[in-house]
Order: C-alpha cells, then sequence, then structure tokens
C-alpha cells in the first residue's frame, strides 16, 4: 500500500498550501434536512449552506473553539457534545487521492457477495495506510437512484487494532442531505463528473482473461478528491481531541454504453497530527495572516507547535518599540490567540533617539536649558566685550600704548578671540556634519590668529632687542608681521581643507563624523567624532605654544614702557596649561 500511504501525504500537502483563510472563532451549526426532492448543483466544490434557525451546540461549540486555541484535551473531555464541530466554513480541496476503482468488466460484473472479502480486504489498507488515518469507509452503490448503498464497510483504527464493520444497515440515513453524509450524497448527485477518458489494451495472447483487446475507461480529474473542512468528532457523548478532516473520492464503472456509471465512494478520516498552524504566513493559507499581531511595531514569529492548535506565535516587538510590561516580545501559545475581542498586540514606541530599549526610560540625557542659556549668556557677553574692545581700540587708535602695540595687530588678535568663542555658540545645537565640519574651522582659524599673532609679536620683540651681531637689524614691521601670519594661515589652512575632503570621504564610505556615546548611567548623546587627525591639530597646537612659551622665556630680561611681553607671556602659558589639562583628561 506505498502508493496509498504517498497519495494521503501528497493530498494533505496540497490542502495545507492551497486552502483558504479559516473565518476563526465562528460558531459551527448543524446543517438541517433540505427539503425533498432537493439536490445540489453539479459543482465539485459545493458545501452546504447552514438555514437560519438551525440548532446549535453552545457548550460543545464553545469547548471545540477552545481546544483550537489551547489544544487544552483535559477541558475538551470535559464538555458534553451531542455532534462534530467543524472548525471553518469552507476549506480547500485538495486532489489526486484515487484514480480508477472500478472500470474493467470483471469488477463490474462480479456480485457483491463473491467480491465481499476483497472489500474487506481494500478498506484494512487504507485505514492501516498511514499512521494518521482514523477511519476508511467503502459504500458500492446499487443503483443511480437508490436511497442507500448496496454494501458499506467502515474500518476503525483503534490501540493497535483495526475494528471492521458492516454499518450497511445504517446506510438510510445517508439519503438525508445534511453535512454529515455530504462525503457520499456530493457525489452521487453529481449529474456529469468531471472525468478524463482513457483507453485500456489487453494483450490476449499472454492474458486468459479479460476476453476484450481495447476498451474505454475513465479517471478522475485532479479537482476529483474532496476534502471536509476540519472537525472534532463526538464519540460516546465526549470529543475526541484531536482535529480531523475527511477525504473521499468516487468512483465510477461502465454502462452498456460505455459511458461513467456512480458505484459508490471511498471515504477515508485522516487526523491532523503534527500539523502546525502557522499564522505568520502570508499569502494563501488555511491560517495565512490571522495573527494579531500588530504589524506596525511587532513582527509575529512562529514557534513550534506539535498539533492542529492556534496561538503558536509571538508578537516580538520590533527595533525602536517595547513591550508593555517591559518584555521584548507580547503573548504566549497559551494567550496569543485568547478570545479578547480580537484585539491587535501593539508595543509602545521607545523614547526619542532609543534604537531599543526595555521600558519608557529615556536613552538621550535630558538638557539642562537653564545652564545651556546661562554658559551661552554668558559667552554672549564675553564677544560683546571682545567686540567693544575692537571699537575702543580702533577709537583711542592714535594712543601711545595701542601704537606701541599696533593697532591692527591688536585688532587681529581681538577678532580671533571672536573666532574661539564660536565653537560655543556651534555646540549649542544637535551635532550634524555641517556644524562638526564649521566647528574646526572656526577653531583653528581663531587659535591660529590669536596665538599666532602673539607669538609673532615676541619673536618681532627678540629679534629686535637680542641680536649678537654688530650689524643693525632691520625693524621687523606689522606690516611683515602680518605677511608670516599670513603664511601660517595658509598653512593651516591647507590643513583643514585635507581635513575636510577627508571628513566627506568618510561620510560617503558610512564612517560617521556625529558618533554616539554614553554617560556613566547609560544615557546617551552625540558629539563630533574624534579621529587622527584631531591628534594631529591638537599636537600642532601644543607644539606651537611651546614655542611661543620659549620665545617668552628669551625675552623675559626685555625692557618694555607697558610691559607688553608680560602679558602676552601670560596669555600663552595660560592656554598652554588649560589646554594640555583638557586633553589629557579627555
Amino acid at each position: 500500500m506505498g502508493p496509498w500511504r504517498w497519495s494521503l501525504l501528497w493530498c494533505l500537502h496540497v490542502a495545507l498550501v492551497r486552502g483558504t483563510v479559516l473565518a476563526g472563532g465562528q460558531n459551527s451549526r448543524e446543517r438541517p434536512p433540505r427539503p425533498a426532492g432537493w439536490s445540489p448543483a453539479p459543482s465539485s466544490s459545493w458545501a452546504p449552506t447552514p438555514e437560519p434557525g438551525s440548532s446549535r451546540d453552545p457548550e460543545g461549540s464553545a469547548a471545540a473553539l477552545a481546544f483550537l486555541q489551547t489544544g487544552d484535551a483535559q477541558r475538551l473531555a470535559r464538555a458534553n457534545c451531542s455532534r462534530g464541530v467543524a472548525a471553518g466554513a469552507a476549506l480547500a480541496h485538495a486532489a489526486n487521492f484515487l484514480n480508477m476503482l472500478f472500470q474493467t468488466n470483471d469488477i463490474r460484473e462480479a456480485s457483491v457477495a463473491e467480491d465481499v472479502e476483497w472489500y474487506q480486504a481494500l478498506v484494512r489498507s487504507l485505514a492501516e495506510g498511514h499512521p494518521w488515518v482514523r477511519r476508511a469507509v467503502l459504500a458500492l452503490d446499487a443503483h443511480p437512484l437508490a436511497a442507500k448503498p448496496r454494501l458499506m464497510l467502515q474500518a476503525t483504527k483503534g490501540d493497535g487494532e483495526i475494528l471492521l464493520q458492516d454499518v450497511s444497515a445504517t446506510a438510510p440515513g445517508l439519503g438525508n442531505l445534511s453535512w454529515d453524509n455530504e462525503w457520499f450524497n456530493s457525489f452521487k448527485s453529481q449529474r456529469n463528473p468531471v472525468l478524463r477518458k482513457r483507453v485500456l489494451s489487453n494483450d490476449l495472447r499472454s492474458m486468459e482473461t479479460p476476453k476484450w483487446q481495447r476498451g474505454d475507461s475513465y479517471v478522475g480529474e485532479p479537482g476529483h478528491v474532496r476534502w471536509s473542512p476540519p472537525f472534532l468528532e463526538c464519540r460516546d457523548g465526549r470529543f475526541l481531541p484531536a482535529w480531523a478532516v475527511t477525504l473521499s473520492s468516487a468512483f465510477y464503472g461502465l454502462k452498456p454504453d460505455l459511458s461513467p456509471e456512480f458505484k459508490g465512494v471511498v471515504r477515508v478520516d485522516i487526523e491532523l497530527r503534527d500539523v502546525a498552524i502557522d499564522q505568520c504566513a502570508s499569502g494563501p493559507g488555511w491560517f495565512a495572516d490571522t495573527h494579531r499581531c500588530d504589524l506596525n511595531s511587532t513582527q509575529c514569529v512562529p514557534q513550534e507547535s506539535r498539533g492542529f492548535v492556534l496561538g503558536r506565535y509571538l508578537c516580538r516587538c520590533k527595533p525602536g518599540f517595547y513591550g508593555a510590561v517591559g518584555s521584548r516580545a507580547l503573548g504566549s501559545p497559551s494567550t496569543a490567540a485568547g478570545a479578547d475581542g480580537g484585539s491587535r498586540l501593539a508595543c509602545r514606541p521607545c523614547r526619542q533617539g532609543c534604537t531599543t530599549c526595555e521600558d519608557d526610560m529615556p536613552c538621550l540625557i535630558q538638557e539642562d536649558r537653564a545652564l545651556r542659556a546661562a554658559i551661552l549668556s554668558c559667552q554672549a557677553c564675553c564677544m560683546l566685550a571682545v567686540f567693544l574692545s575692537m571699537l575702543i581700540s580702533y577709537h583711542f587708535r592714535r594712543s601711545k600704548r595701542i601704537r606701541a602695540s599696533g593697532v591692527v595687530l591688536l585688532e587681529m588678535i581681538l577678532f580671533g578671540s571672536l573666532l574661539l568663542y564660536f565653537p560655543v555658540f556651534i555646540l549649542y545645537f544637535k551635532p550634524s556634519i555641517f556644524r562638526c565640519i564649521v566647528l574646526r574651522w572656526v577653531r583653528m582659524l581663531g587659535f591660529a590668529i590669536v596665538y599666532g599673532t602673539i607669538t609673532l609679536k615676541l619673536y618681532r620683540v627678540l629679534k629686535v632687542f637680542l641680536s649678537r651681531t654688530a650689524q643693525r637689524v632691520p625693524y621687523v614691521s606689522s606690516q611683515r608681521v602680518l605677511k608670516m601670519l599670513g603664511l601660517i594661515l595658509l598653512l593651516v589652512l591647507w590643513f583643514l581643507a585635507a581635513w575636510t575632503i577627508g571628513m566627506l570621504e568618510n561620510v560617503d564610505k558610512n564612517i560617521p563624523l556625529v558618533i554616539r556615546t554614553q554617560t556613566a548611567r547609560g544615557l546617551h548623546f552625540y558629539i563630533c567624532g574624534h579621529d587622527r587627525w584631531d591628534y594631529m591639530m591638537v599636537i600642532a597646537e601644543m607644539l606651537f605654544l611651546l614655542w611661543g612659551s620659549f620665545l617668552c622665556y628669551a625675552t623675559r630680561t626685555v625692557p618694555s614702557a607697558f610691559h607688553e611681553p608680560r602679558y602676552m607671556g601670560i596669555a600663552l602659558h595660560n592656554e598652554l596649561m588649560i589646554s594640555a589639562t583638557f586633553h589629557v583628561v579627555r
């Protein structure tokens, strides 16, 4: 019976793939008898429709729905039932289960009594063909217009045995057009079955029977096999704790005119064992897209399940969301499909700036607006004082003190100081690629202008007053100092241009310029990243300040009417110590 076993497996696979979505939670109804003379339309997918006023089994329906959701066999065993319960309104039918059983002259002309042992063996083999088969039935029809079949054999699989019964005595019930008899009546009432004609040939020289050489035969199309909706069987007033489906296929003989003639139906009840319900799947399927996960904030993750049970999935929070109870997943195999009105399981969004979170705690550091405003105000006051100093210096440009220092050089120092104050204003806003680039430019240019001018002024003092040659040294004017400062600025501009090009290339390579870091408490914040270019800038600044410090030491004995070298030395050493301390701590 190898082919029968593979046919069962293949049919079950086709039905799971090509089925339609189950109408979950729908109360099953009994199908009442139809009026006399009623017959279904000749369609291969006909299913009876319940009429208004049909009787219900509230306790059985509720127990069946709970069993579909939880798989709790003990709870199902405590419920009473009066009939089987279908799990859906319509399910897809499979194909190619049986081809032709009856279409040779010997079988067609033989009597039932003579071939009953053959039929019994066939039913037993169907029941034993696969571990999932619960029951096999063979119903032979005596005549197309007969009210009951001539023979009805049933093989029921039990604990290690197969019980074979002749249930022909209950066959008159098949004449009722109800749901329980649909597996037989739908085939019998079919006017024009969809069959495929095939020619049979026999080699009479090597065979004694049959006596004919060529004959016609009919086999079923792929849609000939029919599947019932999943159901729970009610036996002795109790549900069997396993969902099952019925596969049925009609077989046909030949009339004297060689046209197909309905002979009976073969039926197999298969338990849905180890058939996992994937409610997370998309597309066609029995339970596709029947989960309750909110796809905007969660991801449906199917769980390993053994049995035909709903709710075997988890709603896992997507990145940027968290569960209502502080977990990364919502639901469980026993609660994910609970009857709570069909509400969606959704995760809550994380706080702004959090890529992942476990609760509603903030991920980004909270800004102290008052402190930031105070620092910005203080910085603005300092810049205003520098700007007023520039106006005052220009107004008193003919003063001896300012003339001795050089009004142009003094204005350059004050202008560089304004540039050094600008980084605080840039850091007040959230970091970005443009702001990080501008921050370097303003900081380096301001430093080069301020301390370059101071260092060159000290160099001019050393050049004039500490020459050891007898030859007179030409005076280093302010214009020459500005030219030398221009060379320093040109070098700085070249360095900044090269750094900017390198940073833009890193951005194209997905190397971020703005990085995310965190405090000791785990709160995140964004800053402009530092790399080897920044360390080169720091080393260049420190070397430049050390050269200025050497010039201060060399000019310590130079007499000055207004002690300008002393004040410039204080400014240089102040920047040297503060910068060194800041870079070491950072």
